[in-house]
């Protein structure tokens, strides 16, 4: 892709922990003209007077997202990872960009790695395997039941658009690919407070959700609590680690030699935690703060679980690896022992009432979301 001209970025997820991150590093690069989809117009004002152009609207605005789409080269899509209904407007604007243009647009695309959870391990087990993102069986280890499954799969056909008449021993080597090249990243649980101009104005979360949820409740119930023996695993990354894989991914992109489509998944990780190991943290800190009756955690009762079925996802086992993310150059900075120190800060921050997400009661309502996993 040329460089003379500026390259035109749509962002949806900025004003969350994920997207926050994100957009602060693209604000940084003047090779980059940034346009951010914005629900709350106090926000998309606040942005503004940093500079960044933002459009008023949701991705539930499907009009408005074709034509977005159809009008930039590249979209960073980190708002909702199974809004497909969002994501084919997106698409539709692309197809049409690219009949004007002939150029293919770059789409980038937050998903999670619930595909590859153990959901019947609930603490008590552990999975031996950890699944790679160049695994060659990727397919059929995953979940295809799950609803982000959908939104895959539209952006793969999208990217290897125009193949399906010629037969696979046929391919022509010039033949058209399709109008997007699709990059589909996979967060594990992403750890540490972000910092920067976002967060000094209110524009973005600082704190990941997974470990304050389960800090929030054990604050409720005056007893640091973890989901049965939560021996499950989970892998994790720095949201610092994070946003460098979508600056290496975007560059890459640009070049056009980065995998893509069928071969453009990136798991983002540095490590792996269970979740045993981060209860034990939070719990030592609240009984020091008299939030916690005992210095040791609990298992969260059978009562209290039905009563907030968010509590189950605290004990489902994740393990990954970003082998295809390491070989496109990315190379982590923080690791796992980063994470325990930012349990605490997340522990010490919702205290303090520092943290936005926590300062209400968590309601049943309030899914985890990519955006701020």
């Amino acid at each position: 892709m040329s460089t003379s001209q500026p390259t035109k970025v749509f962002l949806t997820g900025a004003t969350g922990y994920l997207g926050g991150a994100i957009l602060q590093s693209l604000m940084q690069d003047p090779r980059m003209a940034v346009t951010v989809l914005v629900r709350n117009k106090d926000k998309a004002d606040e942005l503004k007077r940093l500079g960044v152009q933002t459009v008023l609207g949701s991705l539930d605005d499907t009009t408005l997202m074709e034509s977005e789409g159809a009008k930039t080269d590249a979209i960073l899509q980190n708002a909702a990872y199974d809004h497909l209904d969002g994501v084919n407007a997106l698409l539709r604007g692309a197809k049409a960009r690219f009949q004007r243009t002939s150029k293919q647009l770059i789409f980038v695309h937050t998903s999670e790695p619930g595909g590859w959870a153990k959901l019947d391990a609930m603490v008590q087990y552990t999975s031996e395997q950890r699944i790679s993102d160049v695994d060659p069986d990727l397919d059929n280890l995953t979940n295809m039941s799950l609803p982000q499954i959908a939104v895959h799969k539209a952006l793969i056909a999208a990217d290897r658009e125009g193949e399906s008449t010629w037969p696979e021993e046929m391919h022509p080597i010039d033949e058209d690919p399709g109008y997007i090249r699709s990059y589909i990243v996979y967060p594990s649980v992403v750890y540490g407070a972000l910092r920067g101009p976002l967060v000094v104005t209110g524009i973005a979360h600082p704190y990941s959700i997974a470990i304050p949820m389960a800090i929030k409740l054990s604050i409720q119930r005056g007893q640091g609590a973890q989901v049965g023996l939560s021996v499950n695993r989970w892998s994790g990354v720095h949201i610092d680690d994070m946003t460098k894989l979508y600056k290496v991914i975007f560059e890459h992109a640009l070049a056009e030699d980065a995998p893509h489509g069928s071969e453009g998944h990136y798991i983002a990780e540095d490590g792996e935690f269970s979740f045993a190991d981060a209860a034990k943290r939070y719990t030592s800190v609240l009984h020091a703060h008299g939030k916690s009756a005992r210095a040791e955690p609990e298992a969260f009762t059978t009562a209290g679980i039905e009563s907030n079925p968010m509590i189950s996802f605290l004990g489902i086992d994740v393990r990954i690896k970003g082998d295809r993310a390491r070989q496109l150059g990315w190379s982590p900075m923080l690791h796992i022992g980063e994470f325990f120190e930012s349990v605490q800060e997340d522990t010490e921050a919702i205290l303090e009432g520092k943290n936005p997400v926590f300062k209400n009661p968590i309601r049943q309502s309030d899914p985890p979301h990519a955006s701020v996993l």
